[in-house]
């Protein structure tokens, strides 16, 4: 029987001593052959100053899975315990079988908690064969993939993250489907997976930010006369015309004339881009657009320990398990953050050149100007980065939760990012100490900014970010990269980072966690600010 209708049989790798299981595995290979797998083993000697990690390391990165003999002499193998540590790191998925009995202790840690499938029991070779078969047909495709994608997640980092070789298009849409597809029990996807995912979606978006404008650009003169001979006829016949050439006629008369005016001359060249450094600000429109701050790359350790002032009270718990459990996350290059909280000036701009469907958020009557953003929800806060991105033809975007705690630390590992304390007038919340706590939002910069020269980066209002909802840190991205559906994630609700005017001290604390649904929260107390992704040097 065929691993899959594909024709292309699942690679496995075999890990076993030579010295008491020779001839099982023989006879292993011949049956998963006959079942429709591609087994495989290691059988060279170790020759003196031969580099075995890297020739195993290599044969382990190309499998599906790896399927570990246990044996007396195999649980004392050193090199054996090198193989199953290198499966784990490369997230494969492993399965372990028994060929003969050891002492529960004797088995390594790693494959204790695992389902074994025992060849010893004396039930013969073939029902233990077919049981072992049969896990390995679980989630085929989806191992398959696990495997194609960290293959080609390896090659774009060796040859240093070129464009080239990143996805494009569909395949884009089906890795981020994978992502998404993923089970509870399947092996974990690893952190170069999710970058060279993350960087072809970033590749994809430009490229076709880039594409649509210069379609555009060939087509406007058509469009126009189309639209032009079309709204004649409708008009000298009385009708209204559709709204597909209403859109277009907006396209042709809004959008495009004030990308050209205010957002295109003032775009960073590559060069410009490739030059920026840590600190350095930029801003890719003539006045109504985020400035944008350079983050630099480093690492965070998220969450907070028990013991963080403010983390839990008697009266408030504020569900403490969502910050646990602490983990370090890499931001292997640096990436830009919006210096202020999106304001309303910024979001007007949006609605004059064609994009964030027309919604005018009301202001509650505390202005709109230098004012943050609020009563918008998450879809619009996409809608708006959509319009930023396509007027730019760069990628702007949410923060993910991690980038968020990043830039709010900026190097602290105090409860807040200026000390330990909630302190006075550091920033607008009920307790705070400023002007406006429990009124109303504060004009953007009232406050003094963190250390990567951010602004109201807690307080003022919560800020939507592009996760989905998780209950805790159990299995999150170590790379910076936001947490979407996969290990569970819940998608309607998406995470807010901050605090706001209205919320108490602890909720203000940098590792502070909360999330609403995505579409229909729309409120005084929510805001949002952008990032962007930076082309490497």
């Amino acid at each position: 029987m065929a691993a899959s209708g594909t024709g292309e049989k699942l690679k496995v790798f075999i890990s076993y001593s030579r010295r008491d299981a020779t001839e099982f595995v023989d006879e292993l290979v011949a049956g998963l052959e006959l079942a429709g797998f591609a087994p495989f083993v290691d059988r060279h000697d170790i020759a003196a100053g031969e580099k075995w990690e890297e020739r195993l390391g290599g044969l382990i990165e190309q499998t599906d899975t790896v399927v570990f003999v246990i044996s007396p002499e195999a649980v004392k193998s050193e090199r054996c315990a090198w193989e199953v540590e290198r499966t784990l790191q490369q997230s494969k998925r492993l399965l372990p079988v028994v060929y003969k009995a050891v002492p529960e202790g004797d088995i390594p840690e790693q494959l204790g908690a695992r389902q074994f499938v025992r060849f010893d029991g004396g039930a013969g070779f073939a029902r233990p064969l077919s049981l072992l078969a049969e896990a390995l047909r679980q989630d085929i495709e989806w191992i398959r993939e696990h495997t194609r994608l960290g293959e080609l997640a390896a090659r774009w980092e060796m040859r240093g993250r070129p464009g080239s070789l990143l996805l494009r298009g569909e395949e884009v849409a089906v890795a981020q489907t994978w992502v998404e597809g993923r089970k509870a029990d399947a092996p974990a996807i690893t952190d170069g997976i999710r970058a060279f995912i993350a960087a072809s979606k970033d590749a994809d978006r430009i490229a076709l930010a880039k594409s649509n404008a210069a379609q555009r650009i060939v087509l406007r003169m058509q469009a126009l006369v189309i639209v032009l001979l079309v709204g004649l006829l409708l008009a000298l016949t009385g009708v209204i015309y559709h709204s597909s050439i209403a859109n277009e006629w907006r396209f042709l008369t809004v959008t495009w004339p004030y990308e050209r005016a205010n957002v295109s001359p003032y775009v960073l060249s590559t060069a410009k881009e490739q030059a920026l450094k840590p600190g350095d600000s930029f801003k890719e429109c003539a006045t109504d657009c985020p400035e944008m701050i350079v983050i630099p790359a480093g690492s965070l350790l998220m969450g907070s320990p028990p013991t963080e002032p403010g983390r839990a009270t008697g009266e408030n718990p504020l569900h403490v398990s969502r910050e646990d459990p602490q983990h370090t996350v890499i931001f292997s290059k640096p990436f830009a953050v919006s210096k202020y909280e999106l304001t309303f000036t910024d979001w007007d701009a949006c609605g004059a050149g064609g994009g964030c469907n027309d919604y005018r958020p009301d202001d509650t009557g505390w202005g709109r100007g230098q004012q943050p953003v609020i009563n918008v929800s998450w879809e619009d806060a996409q809608e708006y980065v959509a319009w930023l991105s396509e007027v730019t033809g760069k990628a702007y975007r949410l923060l993910s939760e991690s980038e968020y705690e990043y830039a709010t630390r900026a190097g602290t590992t105090t409860a807040y990012p200026w000390g330990d304390n909630i302190g006075k007038n550091n920033a607008d919340c009920n307790g705070c100490g400023s002007r406006w706590d429990a009124k109303q939002t504060a004009p953007i910069g009232s406050f003094a900014p963190n250390r990567f020269g951010l602004y109201d980066m807690v307080g003022n209002v919560f800020e939507w970010t592009e996760d989905c909802v998780h209950d805790s840190y159990d299995g999150a991205p170590t790379d910076g990269l936001a947490w979407l559906a996969d290990n569970g994630g819940d998608c309607t609700n998406r995470v807010v980072r901050g605090g706001s005017w209205l919320s108490d001290p602890n909720y203000l604390r940098s590792a502070n966690r909360l999330w609403l649904n995505s579409s229909a929260r729309r409120d005084s107390g929510l805001g949002f600010r952008v990032a962007r992704t930076l082309l490497a040097p």
